[in-house]
């Protein structure tokens, strides 16, 4: 008897289902790993920040402008120094990412029509909402997670070769290694990240959509109505209701969070990074309406780019 008609007999029914999940996981996971082959810029263009990084803190001038100041003098100054930098040291590794997954949701959809790809994956096995999702994955789960891993390690590369100048004399001893300090700015660089990826998931739908509908120069297409709309409501009506929307979009999660009401740097000293754990507010954003709202909206959106691929046909 063969596993298919096995799989209907009842006895067997929970081992058949088990085996499709399985199945799934297989298929999803080779997907994502499609995706980072055919968009090698998803994991280059973080990884080469990474070595500019390691290269200015191998080789640059170092200048912190504390080095005098009676800020720095003291254990929990020189550990507040450690978690700011390592902080610092993430933000051009997630702003190169953000460019990178916002170019590749535009693309992912639009460039398997126009290089006809798309015709060996639908010879596949493979249902178009599963593609989908798994671009999405990429876009909203597994590229976050993986800047953050690597945030983290330019951290440590950074820190030892600073150690090591700090050994030769180059560079003022302005930091003290603490663990516990770090483990709480990972923390608080983590739960970030996943906020931030929630609430710009509808941006991410918007761009698949985009991706999957236009017919060429996706990118100047997907811009223009966040240009043209606002110009074209204030002159039509002297209001400015879209542009206020843009921007909540935009910035709404930092507003929640309250980032304008952490302050690290003050003219009492500094703080560490792990001290944003009691100052943010992670509640208002998992308890906004605009994020769950936004989610929807996502959901939707996603369900309408699955369909586009599926029934678009520009060949």
């Amino acid at each position: 008897m063969s596993r298919t008609v096995a799989d209907m007999v009842p006895g067997e029914r929970r081992n058949g289902v088990a085996a499709t999940v399985r199945t799934r996981a297989q298929v999803l996971l080779m997907l994502v790993r499609r995706e980072f082959w055919e968009h090698r810029a998803l994991w280059l263009a973080p990884l080469v920040m990474l070595g500019l990084v390691a290269l200015c803190a191998a080789i640059g001038r170092i200048h912190l402008g504390v080095e005098e100041s009676a800020t720095v003098q003291g254990e929990a100054q020189r550990v507040a120094v450690l978690t700011i930098i390592q902080a610092v040291l993430a933000v051009p590794l997630y702003v190169v990412a953000m460019f990178v997954v916002s170019f590749y949701l535009l693309d992912c959809l639009y460039s398997e029509r126009k290089d006809r790809s798309i015709l060996f994956w639908k010879s596949l096995p493979v249902s178009d909402g599963l593609t989908v999702c798994a671009k999405l994955l990429v876009a909203l789960v597994v590229v976050p997670l993986g800047v953050f891993v690597l945030a983290l390690l330019a951290h440590l590369l950074c820190t030892a070769i600073l150690g090591l100048r700090v050994l030769s004399g180059t560079v003022p001893v302005v930091f003290t290694w603490s663990t516990y300090e770090w483990l709480r700015t990972g923390w608080v660089m983590l739960l970030v990240t996943l906020l931030a990826a929630l609430w710009y998931a509808p941006l991410a739908g918007y761009l698949l959509v985009m991706s999957a509908w236009v017919r060429r120069a996706p990118v100047l297409l997907a811009t223009l109505p966040v240009v043209i709309g606002p110009i074209l409501e204030w002159l039509a009506f002297g209001t400015r209701h879209f542009m206020d929307f843009i921007n909540y979009r935009l910035n709404g999660v930092w507003w929640l969070l309250g980032v304008h009401n952490t302050r690290l740097v003050t003219k009492h000293g500094l703080y560490s990074v792990g001290t944003a754990l009691e100052v943010l507010n992670f509640r208002a954003v998992l308890t906004s309406v605009d994020l769950w709202l936004g989610l929807m909206v996502t959901g939707a959106l996603l369900y309408a780019a699955i369909r586009i691929r599926r029934f678009r046909d520009d060949i």
